[in-house]
């Protein structure tokens, strides 16, 4: 199987290439590398298994001879950091939105069966009802949530006017090694980094603010079943189903890290939401998906990954 992956020298992209090709599939990576590296790749680099393209999704249709036929794509390239879209929408709008499409019109050029698109947990904004279940209303509070949940529905439309299958995978808050500190749901790597540093750990708000972490190796789990499996839905959470707070992960990130560190409570951010944690059971159901890392364990690889690289 021949599966093209944007994004693919980010956070999640580079794990998921580094699975793909020990599973012997042949990959294709477009990245812009604006926060991409190509060292997040640097385990399958010599892999003939792997061809990478420097490009930007915005205009993939420029690029399509450097890109081979397809039975795949998993579409991750996107601006994920919701600050940064409350600042700049228009730059948002055009990466993610129109990035989408761009990359959905490809897909089709390239004889792609199916796309799987990375969505988030920002979809929902602000849901009264928890856990939370993909069939909640959408209602996004920031503009990287707006962007994707747009993006959902280009997604839906073009599996309709055109036939090639769309999966939308709604990640919540994924964390592991080489996350930037400036990526949606980054407070793991900002804490790990700040940690190790000897430096305050600062809270947006009082803390209480609770979110779903998922590690990456689940994550990946999931997304490469949503490449290969045949599914009856169209979005699915991907998460841990377990409900954390921004206190308590401060508190368990000391314990782990055995460094004592002072907590500095500062201004609630826009954008940011106040409670996150998901149903996966659709996800178990249809994907084969259980997520394996405790938190415990996922936090301590984490931050013997961000030891080594200090």
């Amino acid at each position: 199987m021949r599966i093209l992956v944007t994004g693919g020298a980010g956070f999640i992209g580079s794990h998921l290439v580094e699975r793909l090709i020990t599973n012997r599939r042949h990959v294709t990576v477009l990245d812009n590398f604006s926060t991409g590296k190509r060292s997040n790749l640097a385990n399958v680099l010599r892999s003939k298994s792997l061809v990478i393209v420097k490009g930007d999704v915005r205009r993939i249709h420029r690029l399509l001879p450097k890109l081979e036929r397809v039975d795949r794509v998993c579409h991750l390239a996107a601006v994920t950091d919701v600050q940064a879209s409350i600042r700049d929408p228009v730059l948002t709008s055009e990466v993610n939105l129109t990035g989408t499409l761009r990359v959905l019109e490809a897909a089709r050029k390239l004889g792609a069966e199916r796309v799987v698109f990375a969505s988030s947990a920002a979809v929902y904004g602000s849901p009264s009802t928890f856990p939370i279940t993909e069939d909640v209303d959408v209602v996004p509070i920031s503009a990287y949530g707006a962007s994707k949940a747009a993006s959902e529905l280009y997604c839906g439309s073009f599996e309709e006017n055109h036939g090639i299958e769309t999966v939308s995978l709604r990640y919540f808050n994924v964390y592991g090694q080489r996350q930037a500190s400036s990526q949606y749901g980054g407070v793991i790597s900002v804490f790990a980094r700040r940690l190790l540093r000897k430096l305050p750990l600062r809270i947006f708000g009082d803390g209480s603010q609770s979110r779903d972490f998922i590690y990456v190796a689940d994550a990946i789990d999931a997304t490469v079943a949503a490449l290969d499996k045949t599914l009856r839905s169209r979005a699915f959470n991907i998460a841990s189903g377990r409900e954390t707070t921004i206190l308590e992960l401060a508190k368990k990130m000391q314990e782990v890290a055995r460094v004592p560190s002072d907590l500095r409570f500062e201004p609630p951010r826009k954008g940011d939401i106040r409670r996150s944690v998901a149903t996966i059971t659709r996800a178990q159901s249809e994907l084969g998906f259980q997520p394996k890392a405790s938190l415990d364990d996922g936090l301590s690889a984490t931050i013997q990954w961000f030891a080594r690289k200090n």
